[in-house]
C-alpha cells in the first residue's frame, strides 16, 4: 500500500511539471517569468551554446500601450546539432535558432519548446533522426535544470 501510495504522488508530482499539447512540450517553473528567463540564459551560457537573444513581448506591447502577461522568448542555438541538422535538409533552417518560450498564465510560469522531432514531418526528413532526438534531449535537459533549479 505505502508503494502504491508513493507511486501516485510521484506521478501527481510529474504530471504538474510536464504537459505536451499543441505540440508543445511545457514544464511548470515556480520562480517568475523574470528568474527563469535568468536562470535559462544562464545554463545556456554553462552549456556551450550560443545565446542570441530574449524577445520580451510585454514591454513590445506595453510601448503600443497594449497589454500582455509577461511573455518572453529565449533564442538560442547549439552550432553542431544545428549544422548537422542543417547538413541534413537545408530547409531545417526555417526552424533555427532553437527557440524557448516562458510565460505567465493564471499567475503561473511555464516553460515551453516545439519539440524538435515534429520536424522530421513538416520537413519530410530522412536519416536525420540521430540529429533531431540530439536537439530534444537538449531541449529537454534545459528545461528540466531550469525548473530543478526553482
Amino acid at each position: 500500500m505505502k508503494f502504491q501510495m508513493r507511486l501516485a504522488v510521484v506521478c501527481m508530482i510529474f504530471s504538474s511539471f510536464t504537459v505536451t499539447s499543441q505540440n508543445l512540450t511545457i514544464y511548470r517553473s515556480s520562480m517568475s517569468v523574470e528568474d527563469t528567463e535568468s536562470k535559462l540564459v544562464e545554463l545556456i551560457g554553462e552549456s556551450g551554446l550560443v545565446y542570441f537573444e530574449t524577445v520580451i513581448h510585454d514591454e513590445i506591447a506595453q510601448e503600443r500601450d497594449l497589454d500582455i502577461p509577461p511573455t518572453r522568448v529565449v533564442i538560442f542555438e547549439d552550432p553542431d546539432l544545428v549544422t548537422r541538422l542543417i547538413k541534413c535538409n537545408q530547409t531545417t533552417a526555417l526552424e533555427m535558432p532553437l527557440k524557448m518560450l516562458i510565460w505567465e498564465e493564471n499567475e503561473d510560469v511555464y516553460v515551453g519548446f516545439v519539440d524538435p522531432k515534429l520536424m522530421s514531418k513538416r520537413f519530410l526528413l530522412e536519416g536525420c533522426d540521430d540529429v533531431l532526438d540530439d536537439l530534444a534531449r537538449l531541449m529537454v535537459r534545459l528545461a528540466s535544470n531550469v525548473i530543478r533549479s526553482s
